[in-house]
């Protein structure tokens, strides 16, 4: 019995808004495994959207090339200082099943929280950092756990994070969604379950826009047929 690769993705736009400032990519990894990653650029709209494509543009590029992790973060936080002087940040998240290692590696420019859940275990940590491009010389938030069936990690963009706070008073609180979500939940579900969450705190009308990650490591048995499969849906108006 081996290891199972899970991972889902949910995004919606700002309320009113016809482009997303968040984008997300997935890249397979040249020494085995995946990574997703996330960007979300400064403001909204065209310019928010423009910039996180070019930082998730980078990163991809520079894990494709077989780049660790960390290095990569660090390279498209300098990249963006220099180009924009600090004046434009935008957040970065990377979360990487390495198979050369057996680790799960999230490397991380963010002020909002990741969640990490192992079973019935959750925890929310990278709490207070701060986004690519506004300081000389920044550092990512590393985390690395060992692969294990159960592990599941979560992250958000902030629109996400804070939604709520106009309607509800105060910010989406992820531990007890968490909590609330069968740990059985594929992870496009458990993605899926959150932005419908996340919704309705904004009462079906995104402050921001609103990315939802989940990669998720569960048991297979899937014998010597071993199928990928890799799906998207997207709606256009």
């Amino acid at each position: 019995m081996g290891l199972l690769i899970d991972i889902g993705v949910a995004k919606t736009n700002k309320y009113a808004s016809r482009e997303s400032g968040d984008t997300a990519e997935v890249v397979e990894r040249p020494t085995g495994g995946f990574s997703v990653v996330l960007s979300d650029g400064q403001g909204s709209g065209r310019a928010a959207k423009s910039l996180s494509q070019t930082v998730c543009a980078r990163a991809v590029a520079m894990l494709k090339d077989g780049v660790r992790d960390g290095a990569v973060a660090r390279g498209v936080q300098d990249a963006l200082f220099a180009s924009r002087h600090g004046q434009v940040s935008a957040t970065l998240e990377i979360v990487s099943v390495d198979l050369r290692t057996q680790e799960l590696i999230v490397s991380r420019f963010a002020e909002q929280p990741l969640l990490l859940s192992h079973g019935d275990e959750h925890d929310l940590v990278g709490i207070g950092g701060n986004p690519a491009g506004r300081y000389a010389l920044a550092r990512p938030f590393v985390i690395r756990r060992p692969l294990d069936a159960g592990l599941r990690v979560v992250v958000v963009s902030d629109g996400i994070a804070e939604s709520g706070r106009r309607c509800a008073g105060h910010n989406f609180d992820l531990l007890p969604w968490a909590a609330a979500v069968p740990p059985e939940s594929s992870a496009q579900e458990t993605a899926d379950n959150l932005l419908a969450a996340a919704l309705a705190h904004d009462a079906e009308k995104p402050y921001d826009d609103m990315t939802a990650v989940v990669v998720r490591i569960d048991r297979h048995d899937g014998g010597s047929n071993l199928v990928r499969r890799l799906s998207l849906r997207v709606p256009v108006s």
